[in-house]
């Protein structure tokens, strides 16, 4: 793959020119967990067809909300975008207040979380949020939806065409993401950016950054919700290097 337009094309891109076996690693309690390249796809697609299975359509937009960087989070990332749905990632730190009102104003109709202490404000303004169908958790949390229901719902592959068919109708120019702002000043703005925006940011800072291809390793604690710590995520799959979070 030489020609890279979509957020998607980057673990692609990955996956053909570097293969890692150690692509995202997180660290769960004392042992650290390694996500080769093509597990990352593998899940990432199970994600595309499992969110298929419920119905998710192009545009809709899908709620990322982590308290740690993960792997999870972006499996989710990938999955989602190939369905032509929209990713909205949000700070776990706001209040519940704030998550109602980005809620809303995206119109998200699902939303992965990461743990207790983010459902438990999402869970106390869910019936608030007309749009929103249901929540899915990394952690296993008493009440709530296990983001492997939806790697199981995927698990079938009978209709990975239908994925293939709504990657290819996914434009560079489409939408791919709103991302807040922190709200100091008043209500967080979302702003809207496409595929190409941050491909193109991925793509220009790769012969600025000195990163050695297929060697070096990255450590990523910035919030992942950030433009900058996302932009830079895209950068270490294009570059073939580890990510530890």
């Amino acid at each position: 793959m030489n020609n890279i337009t979509r957020l998607f094309d980057f673990p692609y891109y990955q996956l053909e020119k570097y293969n890692l076996p150690d692509a995202l690693v997180t660290k769960y309690g004392n042992e650290w967990v390694k996500t080769s390249t093509k597990e990352y796809l593998d899940k990432a697609n199970s994600i595309s067809r499992g969110m298929l299975r419920l119905g998710v359509n192009k545009n809709d937009k899908i709620a990322l909300i982590s308290s740690n960087n993960r792997t999870e989070w972006n499996i989710c990332d990938i999955g989602i975008l190939q369905t032509g749905a929209q990713t909205v990632p949000i700070y776990p730190t706001i209040t519940a207040e704030d998550y109602e009102y980005i809620l809303n104003h995206s119109e998200a109709k699902y939303c992965f979380i990461s743990d207790a202490e983010v459902f438990e404000k999402i869970n106390s303004i869910k019936k608030n949020v007309s749009s929103l169908i249901e929540i899915y958790s990394y952690n296993d949390i008493d009440s709530c939806k296990s983001w492997n229901e939806i790697l199981e719902l995927g698990k079938d592959s009978s209709n990975q065409n239908e994925v293939e068919e709504r990657k290819n109708n996914v434009l560079t120019t489409d939408l791919a993401t709103i991302i807040y702002t922190s709200g100091t000043t008043g209500r967080p703005k979302g702003v809207m950016l496409t595929h190409q925006n941050i491909v193109s940011d991925v793509l220009m800072s790769s012969v600025r950054v000195p990163l050695r291809p297929g060697d070096t390793k990255a450590l990523s604690f910035l919030p992942i919700c950030h433009i900058f710590e996302r932009m830079l995520l895209y950068l270490y799959q294009y570059y073939g290097i580890s990510i530890y979070f």
